[in-house]
């Protein structure tokens, strides 16, 4: 079987024209007239048929701007094609209830609807159509960051594209392919996909084509630090793409070349590159690459010492990430409810038609007995009645259930983030701080002060990074907490640490990391005076109901005449959040300090 639709009558013929006649006018004066309507008149014609109308709901959901009409009309396609049982309109449907439920952002919905969709293509060997539904289960697997399936998706679409010499989609299958490469880090294969790109589009000659090029194949020579080629080719790929209005591609390169700038030592070109792109993303709205830019110039400006602009572009990246993650929070909730209002409405049509099927037998059956079928049909209709009720108490209770708990989850995550933000930037404000005091006796206590927060902020990165749980992984956590702290200490030896893969809530595992904190500090600043091989030991362990701490160094020691000189403050935290997580602690001085703590994990 193809791809072509039989013609059976004169009214059929003119449909199709008319339908044809639409799309060309469409086509040439956009302008003046809208497909969606000239579609909608032709569903109302008496004489169209089932396929017709299938065809016709199939295109008018491609064109529909509002996702929820599309939705609701390509299913309706979905449904004439499979009464029809054409094959063919059955996979069209699919293919675009695929894209739209893709625009609904419903990942899963999509993937078995492109899915099914394949199934029927693959069976009828159409090779074209394949192609372009392996290209849609990539963009799918890049939404969901599943770099491995996006590859193997294209690179089906790009055998099959090469088989039929379609070289316009197969240099496009190509770039993408370059820039997943590039984005799951095998940058080697992104370099050959992109090149392979730059030399079939010399036959093209396509200006869009050659700037995406030219500008991914910079980002990636950035990426192996060839810095001057990176620089030509973002140079090249900004001269191409500026001209044609692309301010996103062009902000996104001009970011990019200030960052080779900076780490070439170039702070003037990186200036004013970074604050190029900065600028035209925000006289375009691009609301995300403001965010992005603001604090590339936050970093910029801290490595030149100037905190005062530093800060500024802080608080600008802050505003515009509460920004972006409460549209993200609003739109998640306006499209659960437009989901069960299409859910609702979908139940009211079955319910009718059930109705009317049912109405249609009663018919049937009077023929052989009034009385009887009218008992019957008392029944049924009492029946279906309390059903529906029912149902729709069942579905109403349901679907309040439902929101409340996913609003509950976006409320705890959002609260997450905020004290995220917040400690992040108390943070920031000390370690500004901090700098201005330098020499100053009260600077240790600001950087002090400084890691503790940031111990703070750490626990709620993590609980917003993964969701609505409220309890942190130790291993990742932990070792997160250490390295830190060493690298903010400039510390040039690693430490060895085995931490047991296991979950405690965060009333916990704030304490503890404020105990690691002050004891990992200590032997930083202490432990290691005039030593050649310095070593830290940290192991924690979950036994039964508690957990084992134990942090050893092969420092110097620790006197008692030392603890209430230089560490006491730091002691009684320790010995205060001991008591708080109702545990113990000992410490032995034999090579170094090593430190015993059990905490009850209960």
């Amino acid at each position: 079987m193809n791809n072509i639709v039989f013609i059976n009558s004169k009214k059929n013929i003119h449909y199709v024209c008319i339908i044809i006649a639409i799309l060309q006018y469409t086509y040439s004066f956009s302008q003046n007239r809208d497909i969606t309507d000239s579609l909608g008149e032709l569903l109302k014609e008496k004489d169209i048929t089932k396929a017709e109308k299938s065809r016709i709901l199939n295109l008018r959901a491609y064109y529909f701007n509002n996702v929820d009409s599309a939705l609701i009309s390509v299913k309706h396609a979905l449904t004439l094609a499979k009464e029809v049982k054409d094959p063919i309109l059955e996979a069209e449907a699919l293919e675009e209830l695929g894209h739209v439920e893709y625009r609904l952002g419903n990942n899963t919905s999509s993937l078995e609807a492109s899915f099914n969709a394949l199934k029927i293509y693959d069976s009828l060997e159409l090779k074209e159509q394949i192609a372009a539904i392996y290209v849609q289960l990539g963009s799918n697997s890049i939404s969901n960051e599943d770099y491995v399936s996006a590859i193997k998706y294209l690179k089906s679409a790009h055998r099959i594209q090469s088989d039929l010499k379609e070289d316009s989609k197969l240099i496009l299958t190509k770039l993408n392919l370059g820039e997943i490469y590039r984005l799951a880090g095998k940058l080697d294969s992104a370099t050959l996909y992109l090149q392979e790109t730059l030399n079939r589009n010399k036959s093209l000659n396509s200006s869009t084509v050659q700037g995406y090029s030219l500008g991914n194949l910079g980002m990636v020579l950035h990426a192996q630090k060839q810095f001057d080629t990176a620089e030509q080719h973002l140079k090249e790929a900004i001269a191409i793409l500026e001209p044609l209005g692309d301010d996103y591609s062009t902000s996104v390169y001009l970011a990019e070349l200030g960052q080779i700038y900076a780490k070439t030592s170039k702070n003037n070109l990186a200036e004013s590159k970074l604050l190029e792109a900065y600028e035209m993303a925000q006289k375009s709205g691009l609301k995300e690459q403001v965010r992005d830019f603001s604090r590339n110039l936050t970093d910029f400006y801290k490595t030149q010492n100037q905190y005062d602009k530093a800060l500024q572009y802080l608080e600008v990246n802050r505003i515009y990430q509460d920004s972006l993650v409460n549209k993200a929070s609003i739109q998640k909730i306006e499209q659960l409810k437009a989901n069960y209002e299409i859910s609702k409405r979908e139940s009211e049509i079955c319910l009718l038609n059930t109705i009317t099927t049912n109405q249609r037998n009663q018919m049937i059956l009077l023929a052989f007995g009034v009385l009887c079928i009218s008992v019957l049909a008392l029944l049924l209709f009492r029946s279906n009645r309390a059903i529906k009720k029912v149902n729709l108490h069942i579905a109403e209770q349901n679907t309040v259930i439902e929101k409340r708990e996913q609003e509950k989850a976006l409320l705890l995550k959002e609260l997450n983030h905020r004290v995220k933000n917040n400690l992040q930037m108390i943070s920031s404000l000390l370690s500004l701080q901090s700098h201005q005091l330098t020499g100053h006796p009260a600077q240790e206590a600001l950087i002090a002060g400084k890691n503790r927060v940031e111990a703070l902020s750490l626990v709620h990165r993590k609980l917003y990074q993964e969701g609505a749980e409220t309890k942190i992984a130790l291993k990742e956590y932990i070792e997160e907490l250490i390295l830190g702290l060493f690298h903010g200490y400039n510390v040039d030896f690693k430490p060895k640490l085995n931490i047991d893969n296991s979950s405690i809530s965060i009333d916990k595992a704030i304490p503890l990391a404020l105990i690691i904190n002050e004891i990992v500090i200590n032997s930083l600043k202490y432990a290691y005076k005039n030593m050649e091989a310095p070593s830290l030991y940290v192991q924690l362990n979950k036994v039964e109901n508690h957990l084992e701490l134990d942090i050893s160094d092969n420092g110097v020691g620790f006197k008692e005449d030392q603890v209430v000189k230089k560490n006491s403050f730091g002691l009684k935290l320790i010995q205060s959040l001991i008591h708080q997580l109702d545990g113990s602690i000992e410490r032995f001085n034999t090579t170094g300090t090593h430190w015993k703590i059990k905490i009850n994990t209960e």
